[in-house]
């Protein structure tokens, strides 16, 4: 029969004594002892009565597990154990802070701001990085995208960090304090039942004469809260909803990481080069695996292979390595070609009167000297693009920029790879611009130029002044509005 052990668990959890009890069942402390020994049953009255004071059914008490019992209403009336469990917390921790000294609240005080703080910093570091990593996995949003799904894992970090800081204080607080409370209160209750036991009952003398004053350590599930396991529970709810976003854009990388994988055969001639970036596609694709294997098992509380996440984490730092040291040991085989290479680059040439004011500038620009009075212009761009004259305010003014033939990007791309397997990187992205004419001509352009961004700063310093002048007025005429709003009212 459960009956002993039962009422010794249900008496503890109320907080109650031998003798509290035995005062609502009116019996003596001595029968409760001995209900609770074992060597002795209460009578039918007396346990209708117990059932009655703890709102338990007499199968309950006598023959079911009490705990599984209590577990069972505790999932019904959750809400409530939270609450009174809450209470129970404010009420010792009040009772203590009563019998404290002056001297140990304000250590205790003391302490609680120190961990607040050190807690703070923490997570001040923590946020930072993970707003580094953030903003590293979803640069490829654009702006209205990016800022609401960054406001969303910002509440939710604050809000994460907040429930699980109190948690820790609360915690700290009641394991360094509250507990240690509990233990005198209860060591100071046994005294005083010692004492009377004593003085009833002689034959006890000589083991209350042998006891030592001791502290016990509970059982820690004995001193748990469970509003304290609900901060906890909800903070690693909230971390559970930010890793799931985080598995969510490694998928999308795991799909990048295939589709590189199998672009990458494109490329199979270059030998060396290729098995290294096919040994590093598949490392970051074992590496992602890795990632998001362990984001499943945290957010789905699932088990996981140890070894097997072990060996692929390996074997992929391995084959990081691998491929990088291929690659490095191909690139010495590959040529680089520029302007120089006529077979991938073309001149484009046009010849326009010297003027006081013209102006000749561009990315890599080179003056020649001449003895044509007139300004030559030799543009050098690759076959797929072309020197664009920039549309300047200023009448003899030739500023060029190189742009790409967008119509010509499938043979952009093709031969490209091809160059790529011909052990050739083209600077298709590198243009040069000479100029020939007469010495006087060149330091005349020259002088033009200078004046001619002189004039675009003073430009742009207008527009920007322009600009931030009407935005005051906007500004000021809002204000009178409002001002003249309020007066209304």
């Amino acid at each position: 029969m459960k009956l002993s052990e039962n009422l010794k668990k249900i008496r503890k959890e109320n907080n109650l004594s031998q003798e509290d009890l035995a005062e609502k069942i009116g019996v003596s402390r001595q029968s409760v002892s001995k209900w609770e020994s074992g060597s002795a049953y209460p009578e039918m009255d007396k346990m209708v009565q117990i059932c009655n004071i703890f709102n338990l059914n007499i199968d309950d008490l006598l023959n079911q597990d009490i705990e599984e019992v209590n577990n069972t209403k505790q999932s019904k009336n959750a809400l409530n154990k939270y609450i009174n469990d809450f209470l129970n917390y404010i009420t010792k921790t009040v009772n203590m802070f009563i019998d404290m000294s002056t001297k140990t609240k304000i250590k205790c005080i003391f302490e609680q701001l120190i961990i607040i703080g050190v807690l703070s910093i923490i997570f001040s570091i923590i946020g930072s990085v993970l707003a580094d990593v953030f903003g590293n996995l979803f640069s490829f949003l654009s702006y209205e995208i990016y800022n609401p799904i960054y406001g969303i894992f910002k509440a939710i970090y604050i809000i994460a960090t907040f429930i699980l800081a109190v948690a820790i204080v609360l915690h700290i607080f009641k394991t360094r304090y509250l507990d240690y409370y509990q233990e005198i209160e209860k060591i100071n209750e046994e005294k005083e039942e010692i004492v009377k036991e004593i003085k009833k009952e002689k034959e006890v003398t000589e083991k209350v004469e042998n006891k030592n004053d001791k502290l016990v350590i509970r059982d820690p599930k004995h001193s748990e809260y469970r509003f304290i396991n609900g901060l906890v529970k909800a903070f690693i709810f909230g971390v559970k909803i930010i890793a799931f976003f985080i598995a969510f854009a490694f998928c999308f990388t795991l799909v990048g990481f295939a589709v590189c994988l199998v672009s990458s055969f494109m490329f199979a001639k270059t030998g060396l080069m290729f098995i290294g970036i096919l040994l590093i596609l598949l490392a970051a694709i074992g590496l992602n695996f890795v990632v998001l294997r362990l984001l499943y098992a945290f957010i789905f509380n699932n088990k996981f292979n140890k070894i097997l996440i072990g060996i692929i984490s390996f074997l992929s730092v391995f084959m990081v390595g691998a491929g990088i040291g291929l690659v490095i040991l191909e690139i010495p085989e590959f040529e680089i070609v520029n302007v120089e290479d006529k077979t991938y680059f073309k001149d484009n040439a046009i010849t326009i009167e010297m003027t006081e004011d013209l102006v000749v500038d561009g990315y890599n620009i080179e003056f020649v000297e001449s003895k044509n009075k007139d300004v030559k212009i030799v543009m050098t761009t690759s076959k797929y693009s072309k020197l664009v004259r920039d549309h300047s305010h200023v009448k003899n003014a030739y500023i060029y920029y190189q742009e790409f033939d967008d119509s010509d990007i499938e043979n952009i791309v093709r031969n490209t790879i091809d160059d790529i397997n011909d052990k050739k990187i083209v600077l298709y992205g590198e243009s040069k611009i000479t100029v020939y004419t007469t010495k006087e001509n060149i330091t005349k352009i020259k002088e033009n130029v200078s004046k001619y961004y002189d004039a675009r700063e003073e430009v742009y310093y207008d527009e920007e002044l322009e600009y931030y002048q009407n935005k005051v007025e906007e500004l000021e005429t809002q204000l009178e509005e409002k001002r003249d709003i309020i007066l209304v009212d």
